[in-house]
């Protein structure tokens, strides 16, 4: 068993990690969350709803829909009506969304990049590991939901 003082010590390791790898170097066009849910929205390729958005990425409805709200505003997402459900929509990235989603990563990446060429496989390691960790976070949170 890890004892308190060691998972702390863990703890601001990782604060680390993310602060470092998700540190700025200049104005995005976007913020964080929309990058996010454009993210999401760009892998999904389509039935992306606000809802499945909120699921995946953790946030509260109310967020994600202040920041489509956002990014509709920009021109990055388009809404798409369902047949079956007038009050239903899938979201769909636009052109101008693929452009400031892709020129957005282009400067975030860098530091993953750097970081591989140096880790080689271990950085591969490293994000299967934080893969299956979500997986185990996210498992516990939806079953909670359900009950």
């Amino acid at each position: 068993m890890i004892d308190w003082l060691k998972m702390l010590i863990m703890h601001q390791e990782l604060n680390q990690f993310a602060r470092v790898m998700l540190a700025q170097k200049q104005k995005q066009f976007l913020t964080s969350s929309e990058r996010e849910l454009l993210a999401w929205i760009y892998l999904t390729k389509s039935n992306c709803t606000p809802l499945y958005l909120s699921k995946v990425s953790g946030m509260k409805k109310e967020a994600v829909s202040r920041c489509l709200k956002y990014l509709y505003e920009k021109g990055c997402i388009q809404r798409e009506k369902k047949c079956t459900d007038e009050r239903s929509y899938s979201l769909l990235l636009t052109e101008e969304g693929e452009n400031a989603l892709q020129n957005d990563y282009e400067i975030m990446l860098q530091k993953f990049y750097d970081l591989y060429r140096e880790m080689g496989h271990d950085f591969i390691e490293l994000f299967e590991h934080i893969s299956k960790a979500n997986k185990i976070l996210t498992k516990g949170r939806e079953e909670n939901e359900i009950l």
